[in-house]
């Protein structure tokens, strides 16, 4: 692997793909129009991906460790493998169209390992903490507007929040998205304190931001991310054990069990009565159905229990047997391998530990929800691909760092 070119020319794009992750990212916040957001990414994001993809062909450079281009290679496998099974779906939807937006999704991937790789840390933790205000100011927004506004009551599942109620701003479509959606910056934000790198001022922004969040997304009631997001702060805890991370985790717990403690009766009845919401009649049923065509599935976004209102498995890994059988989760299985790897490999470096709780998180939250993840840009690009190329993009880093200076350890 070879140094990355710091010309100005390159500054200047990697500042423009920095402009348009930030974009993708907050777009559930910042707009209400998806069409809007769509050509910002492809104009700041995805063509400086390509231009500077080509560039690094022409020049022969490698920008990319063997961790990474694994990673690539088994992320393009296992989109292609979605993109053909739209033959025999009855979708509708082309392989061609299909392919067309997997290979955005590809160069969205590269544009990300690329930004974490070459930009200095400063940058990284502002662009980290700007995304982290700024969801946390459109949750306290979405909130204050439902109940103060709206006037919304305030009870345990008697009002989920999910949008902001005024036209179609911060609108995330279900209280479930909401969550998730939400919960992944509390993810980063705790990831930047576990990391410890922050002066008091900046923690303090960070706890509020927690709290905020954290706000929002107990009101949206979604047990999914409640278990994701105490999933990845325990692995922080336990991985960097930082003494901010080790006190925000306590704080945490103590606001769960002051929630336990009013709410008993309530969630009494969610863990005896309400369980998996349903989900388990539906795991049974994709089962089965997938057991119709193990290898190959019944293709790409392929209608699913049309007699019922359930539109997918509420289990990525069973939406992947579904849709592309065996043959699918096999390449799904290479890919998340390739991301355990290169984290492996390198776990003495902080910051690779602190983007893998991103993706502790959004495993977690994918086993009982989360669908289609290839589509044009928008939320499943926010939680599903940035975590996976935010954590090779450290893996990227820290390799970088240990070709240029090999006698020295990754930090």
């Amino acid at each position: 692997m070879q140094s990355i070119t710091e010309s100005k020319a390159h500054r200047v794009v990697y500042w423009l793909m920095g402009a348009g992750l930030f974009l993708q990212l907050s777009s559930e916040v910042l707009y209400s129009s998806g069409s809007a957001n769509g050509v910002h990414v492809y104009l700041l994001l995805i063509l400086p991906a390509l231009l500077l993809t080509v560039w690094s062909f022409l020049r022969k450079e490698s920008l990319f460790s063997v961790e990474v281009k694994r990673f690539l290679i088994a992320a393009g496998l296992f989109m292609t493998v979605c993109s053909v099974s739209a033959y025999w779906s009855d979708s509708g939807q082309s392989v061609l169209y299909v392919l067309r937006k997997s290979l955005v999704i590809f160069f969205y991937l590269s544009a990300i390992i690329y930004l974490v790789t070459v930009a200095k840390w400063q940058h990284i933790k502002f662009f980290i903490m700007m995304l982290c205000v700024v969801a946390a100011v459109g949750a306290l927004v979405s909130i204050c507007y439902q109940l103060v506004v709206l006037d919304e009551s305030f009870g345990w599942r008697t009002f989920r929040i999910y949008r902001m109620g005024h036209g179609e701003w911060i609108d995330l479509g279900y209280p479930v998205i909401a969550g998730i959606y939400f919960a992944l910056f509390g993810v980063l934000a705790a990831s930047l304190v576990a990391l410890g790198q922050q002066n008091r001022s900046q923690n303090f922004v960070l706890m509020l931001v927690i709290l905020v969040l954290l706000t929002y997304v107990f009101l949206t009631f979604s047990r999914t991310s409640w278990i994701a997001w105490a999933a990845a702060i325990c692995y922080l805890m336990v991985v960097l054990r930082h003494r901010a991370t080790i006190a925000l985790a306590t704080i945490l717990a103590c606001i769960a069990l002051v929630m336990i403690a009013i709410y008993q009766n309530q969630i009494a009845v969610e863990v005896t009565e309400r369980q998996l919401s349903g989900r388990v009649q539906i795991w049974l049923w994709t089962l089965q159905h997938f057991l119709e065509r193990p290898l190959l599935g019944h293709g790409f976004d392929h209608s699913f229990w049309p007699e019922t209102p359930y539109a997918h498995a509420h289990n990525f890994l069973l939406q992947v047997l579904f849709e592309q059988g065996l043959l699918g989760l096999i390449c799904y299985f290479f890919m998340l391998t390739s991301v355990f790897a290169g984290v492996w490999r390198y776990r003495e470096d902080k910051l690779v530990l602190a983007a893998f709780a991103l993706v502790i998180y959004i495993l977690t939250a994918m086993m009982v929800d989360v669908q289609h993840v290839i589509t044009r840009p928008g939320l499943f690009w926010s939680i599903f691909w940035f975590p996976l190329a935010f954590t090779m993009g450290a893996v990227n880093r820290a390799q970088l760092a240990a070709f240029r200076n090999p006698y020295k350890k990754a930090s």
